[in-house]
């Protein structure tokens, strides 16, 4: 039999986590192995031994240690480690802050049992879950040199600027991309759209995932 994908979860909610549990082993070959109620009693775990599992699914907001201080800890100690953040905020900003924090998906507390199952599977099976970034020609063989080497091959010198302008923790908005590259307004819209174009992308946390995935930007 194929070994199940291990889950911890870490909500400081006990009926969420029991929930949560409940829902995941009938949605697949899951087993949630541990629970913790928050980061700290995470990182406590981790750095007494704990065995690493396979993902991590996490509520942003928690006492002690909430999910954003979590992620800053986990990023420096064990990076390889893939987090599913619980979030009710689906603001473009606060994503692409977890994104850069190496957060490897995001689930809306509302979300469905067939989105949580697919963004378990995705996390597992790619690395990440992000509707946007789950089109063929972006993430199959995650991880794979040809793949990046041909992404990074498609873009053009200014793109790659642009891009890691986008993706840049000054939070830069186009304007300012605009006067930091000496170009007008839009010629950077153009940057934008032609990327949007070449991989399928259509909102700018795509574009910074896009990027962080194909290590054309550091975290």
């Amino acid at each position: 039999m194929e070994n199940k994908v291990r889950i911890v979860l870490v909500d400081d909610h006990v009926i969420v986590r029991s929930g949560l549990r409940s829902l995941i082993e009938v949605l697949g070959n899951y087993e949630v192995v541990k629970e913790y109620s928050d980061g700290r009693e995470l990182t406590d775990a981790i750095k007494a031994g704990e065995p690493l599992p396979d993902i991590v699914i996490m509520d942003l907001e928690m006492p002690v240690m909430d999910g954003e201080a979590t992620m800053m800890w986990l990023q420096k100690k064990v990076p390889q480690l893939k987090v599913l953040i619980l979030t009710w905020d689906a603001g473009e900003k606060k994503i692409i802050d977890l994104f850069r924090l190496g957060v490897r998906g995001y689930l809306l507390k509302s979300c469905t049992a067939d989105v949580l199952q697919k963004a378990i599977n995705d996390t597992y099976t790619t690395g990440y879950y992000h509707s946007e970034l789950l089109q063929s020609a972006i993430m199959k063989n995650i991880g794979n040199d040809n793949e990046t080497s041909a992404a990074e091959l498609r873009i053009t010198e200014r793109e790659m600027m642009f891009l890691k302008l986008v993706c840049d923790k000054n939070e830069y908005t186009y304007d300012n991309m605009a006067d930091i590259m000496q170009v007008h307004r839009r010629t950077v819209d153009g940057y934008r759209e032609s990327l949007f174009d070449k991989f399928n992308i259509k909102s700018k946390t795509g574009l910074v995932m896009f990027a962080i995935k194909h290590g054309f930007v550091e975290l």
